[in-house]
């Protein structure tokens, strides 16, 4: 007989037993989602952890994407799987990756749902022509039969000059005249490119803090005792965590949650915007809304800097030889040059500042320099400024309301509809 007050030894029986299943149920259920990560690289990167860096180190490339990253594929590029073959291949930076939106509304994979053929990303964020060069026996391995280099004239200039002059790699495509050269020693001395462009681009914050904090996060997860880091652990780890977090987010993204009314992100564009006048500039009419950052991007197109003018030339030399090289495979090559939000938004801004009419004098030269160029060589090519300019035409915004220059799924529609047109031809 049991004493007063305490339950009966069956239910305390019952309830250890109930535990005891529960945990085997979890532990059989952990490895069997491990074992199907572990076959599966589809599976692996949806149940991925979200603190995996979505970049690792490339001696050549400077960096490259993470196969472990949840979005990437397992060479590290943001597709749907590493496929053996593919009808197309979309070279280029993060305007090419599709930084922004939703892996399935990056340019490349709306070509692909276009025009029915498969088409295989190998774009990644800081990469230009050069770095394209070095993938291209990466690319070829796919016997594409269209091969795309995707030019953005925002920063693929500075993108150049850094890979060759600054990481010592293809020093083929550097320029032959000792001047030049000795202008570049001159100016870097003074203060480098890199700093400079950084500068701008982290709103004059040190890049190495955040690195410094990521650093120390990453520690924290994998040797802190705190609850957090604890917890943090968990989720890195558990291929349960995983499961119920990739749900989640499928139900969120169905439902439409945690997108914010247009209102109030323009309220935060314009928040942001204030409190960093020095590097944004708003812009409204009485159709659309934006914010623009002409200092940074003037800084990276800016032709009167022997730098930049050379980091040109040498995007141009390396398109060259790709050109060169899809030729010699009976590979159609097209370039398509992608503009910046500036530039797309140029005709309507009726009180630009100074900054923004210097970047857009800058970026009017190099469309004119790339496009001379292109035409006497016979490359084909498609300026992407047309059909972004388009969607604006139709009411469309093509551009997020905030800082953020790369183009929303609207604009990377447009993009992909223009090229699936020329394609056509």
């Amino acid at each position: 007989m049991s004493e007063p007050g305490r339950p009966p030894r069956s239910f305390a029986k019952l309830a250890l037993f109930t535990a005891a299943l529960a945990l085997l149920s979890a532990v059989l259920l952990e490895l069997a989602l491990a074992a199907a990560a572990f076959v599966s690289p589809t599976v692996d990167r949806l149940l991925g952890s979200p603190w995996v860096a979505p970049t690792i180190p490339d001696p050549r490339l400077r960096h490259r994407g993470n196969p472990a990253f949840p979005e990437h594929d397992a060479r590290g590029f943001r597709n749907p799987e590493a496929v053996a073959r593919a009808h197309g291949v979309a070279l280029g930076d993060s305007q090419t990756y599709g930084t922004g939106v939703r892996p399935e509304d990056a340019w490349p994979r709306q070509l692909e749902a276009i025009t029915g053929q498969s088409w295989y990303g190998m774009g990644f964020g800081g990469y230009g022509p050069p770095h394209s060069l070095l993938l291209w026996d990466e690319a070829m391995a796919l016997e594409p039969e269209v091969v795309i280099e995707a030019f953005y004239l925002g920063n693929d200039l500075f993108d150049s000059f850094d890979l060759v002059y600054g990481h010592d790699q293809l020093p083929e495509l550097r320029s032959a005249d000792p001047a030049v050269g000795a202008a570049i020693e001159q100016a870097e001395q003074t203060e480098r490119l890199a700093d400079r462009v950084n500068k701008l681009l982290y709103m004059g914050q040190d890049p190495k803090v955040d690195e410094a904090e990521g650093a120390a996060t990453a520690e924290a997860t994998n040797g802190g005792l705190s609850a957090a880091s604890l917890a943090r652990g968990v989720s890195a780890h558990s291929k349960i965590y995983g499961l119920l977090r990739r749900l989640r987010f499928e139900g969120a993204r169905r439902m439409g949650a945690g997108s914010e009314p247009a209102a109030e992100s323009w309220a935060a564009a314009q928040a942001f915007a204030a409190d960093h006048l020095e590097y944004c500039q708003v812009f409204s009419d009485d159709r659309f809304r934006t914010v623009f950052m002409s200092e940074y991007r003037l800084h990276a197109l800016d032709q009167d800097d022997v730098r930049i003018a050379e980091g040109l030339a040498i995007a141009l030399r390396a398109i060259d030889r790709m050109s060169e090289r899809a030729a010699a495979r009976s590979r159609r090559f097209l370039v398509v040059v992608i503009p910046t939000k500036e530039a797309v938004f140029r005709e309507r801004w009726a009180t630009p500042t100074p900054a923004f009419e210097r970047l857009a004098e800058n970026e009017r030269r190099a469309m004119a320099l790339v496009e001379a160029h292109l035409r006497e060589r016979n490359i084909d090519f498609l300026d992407a400024t047309t059909p972004l300019r388009g969607a604006l035409a139709e009411g469309l915004q093509p551009y997020p309301v905030g800082r953020d220059g790369h183009p929303n799924a609207i604009g990377y529609r447009a993009i992909a509809e223009a090229v699936a047109e020329r394609l056509a031809r």
